[in-house]
């Protein structure tokens, strides 16, 4: 049963969220994001901090670009009605209620009723490699965050909406459709490996470093 929580602001939501570990977080808990499982453990232990990149210029555009992004979707995507609702938390109630997911927004597929997640991206591709984990595919640490956003919501589909831009500020716009029924797998290795991870935190004990798996 999906627990849905709504805070006030920014503030409420850091301190009301409680433990666990985020979908951004998902990738490096599973040894496949930007932190280490170390470090991720680390701060969720209260070894030390969490860096503070609200300053960084590509993250302050992609917070800007969040809700020019949800406009341009609706006026390209009609079949869908998306909603959004800021500072909103959903987790499922139980054995895996550690793991939670922040959406962007959440959709409606008109036709069948069905209920979907939305996620909006946005990055700067400098060279090959950088074009490479977006062509027909995203980053695998998106991928691991809209799989565990589709269990947290118990959605049926996810959708990453992305605005993908090079150093001349020329952008693209791409849209990657997921179906829960296809990710079942890497949802049931999210709710495995997330789960003893996130029994290391609550022992205190150190993870062992992982052998890296892609899709």
């Amino acid at each position: 049963m999906v627990q849905k929580t709504v805070y006030a602001n920014r503030e409420e939501w850091l301190a009301g969220r409680g433990s666990g570990i985020g979908a951004s977080e998902i990738a490096s808990a599973l040894g496949r994001g930007y932190k280490t499982p170390l470090q991720l453990w680390r701060i969720k232990i209260g070894a030390e901090e969490a860096a503070d990149i609200s300053g960084l210029e590509r993250v302050k555009f992609g917070n800007d670009a969040e809700e020019p992004l949800r406009a341009l979707f609706r006026v390209m995507y009609p079949e869908y009605e998306l909603g959004f609702e800021p500072y909103t938390v959903l987790r499922q109630k139980g054995e895996y209620d550690f793991l939670f997911d922040t959406p962007d927004g959440w959709l409606t597929e008109l036709a069948t009723g069905r209920h979907g997640l939305y996620e909006s991206k946005t990055a700067t591709l400098l060279s090959k490699a950088d074009y490479e984990k977006w062509n027909e595919r995203v980053p695998d640490n998106y991928f691991l965050q809209v799989c565990q956003g589709m269990f947290c919501g118990d959605y049926d589909f996810a959708i990453i909406f992305a605005l993908l831009r090079n150093k001349d500020n020329d952008a693209m716009i791409r849209a990657y459709h997921f179906e829960r029924s296809d990710c079942e797998w890497q949802i049931a290795e999210i709710k495995q490996k997330g789960k003893e991870f996130w029994q290391h935190v609550l022992d205190g004990t150190m993870p062992p470093a992982p052998l890296p798996t892609f899709r």
